[in-house]
């Protein structure tokens, strides 16, 4: 059995949060995301909706991608309280389902911006190597991704590799029926809020009886358009593994050139061609995602 076993190279290392690098957000977390990559080029934001990180009306060289143009935006928002519509800009590019690359063009961007978009994506590798083709040489793929611990997706066990190859070898474009019950069953909020800061939450409540979770779960089986969920879940080491196993193994060029924690439900990352790597060999990242899928410890039931 020798040749099963794991040696990391060199001690393991604990990685606790707090020497990860990490974001203030202490004036502005789009200012502040901004300043992580070089936004002078050319540069692609998929599904900036109403809250863009690269703004046209500040002079940003971008062209964005959405799931509708502007109208149908500001229609579909202006049922959201607190939502301003007004932030919502003109859409170049509507997606209906096609190839990333076949709609924008292949090695065009300097940087690809995608801010709490991975995670809903049926294939996130799929995703993932098409933004690849877009980018110019030298370009990057700036990612905002939910982290589990501080989100509505706090009961879920964060995704892994095997599942991510999986849906790429279904060639998915739909949701399946077991993601949409357990983003369904699983949503909780907290306090009335679907995320916390870095301080625990006392308490949280399930927003979804189990049975309109069975019910959605059908309806996605027997949806002919898109239905939209949380296909994919990550702790900040979760996420790190995933993408450092896809490059070891060939599946994408792109790996980790840097990664931050946020003080808020997300983490940022930055992934390029050039890059080295994330520093941590796999087994560290084992502990890590280990340790991180039992942080915090869960808070108790709202009373009823």
């Amino acid at each position: 059995m020798n040749q099963f076993r794991v040696l990391a190279k060199g001690p393991l290392l604990s990685y606790p949060s707090g020497m990860m690098p990490h974001l203030s957000y202490a004036t502005c977390r789009e200012a502040e995301i901004r300043g992580l990559f070089d936004t002078s080029g050319l540069c692609l934001e998929i599904g900036p909706s109403y809250n863009p990180i690269l703004p046209k009306r500040d002079g940003f060289r971008v062209e964005t991608i959405d799931h509708g143009d502007a109208t149908e935006l500001r229609a579909k928002y202006s049922k959201h309280t607190g939502v301003d519509v007004s932030r919502i800009e003109d859409v170049d590019h509507v997606w209906r389902g096609e190839p990333l690359s076949e709609l924008v063009g292949c090695g065009r961007f300097d940087a690809v911006v995608a801010s709490h978009v991975i995670e809903h994506t049926p294939d996130l590798l799929g995703f993932v190597k098409e933004c690849e083709k877009t980018l110019a040489p030298g370009g990057r793929l700036v990612l905002a991704v939910p982290d589990r611990r501080r989100c509505f997706d706090f009961f879920r066990p964060a995704s892994t590799t095997g599942a991510v190859l999986q849906a790429h070898h279904e060639r998915r474009t739909r949701h399946t029926p077991g993601s949409a019950f357990d983003f369904l069953a699983n949503f909780c909020t907290f306090a009335g809020r679907q995320g916390t800061g870095t301080a625990a939450a006392e308490s949280f409540a399930l927003s979804n009886p189990v049975t309109s979770a069975g019910r959605g779960c059908w309806a996605f089986t027997e949806a002919g358009d898109y239905r939209d969920c949380h296909a994919w879940v990550f702790t900040p080491s979760s996420f790190r593994l995933i993408a450092s196993d896809l490059a070891s193994i060939g599946a994408t060029e792109l790996k980790e050139e840097s990664f931050w924690e946020t003080p808020i439900f997300e983490f940022v990352t930055i992934l390029s061609r050039a890059a080295a790597g994330c520093p941590l060999d796999r087994a560290n990242l084992l502990v890590a995602a280990h340790r991180e899928a039992a942080e915090p410890a869960a808070p108790q039931p709202e009373l009823t």
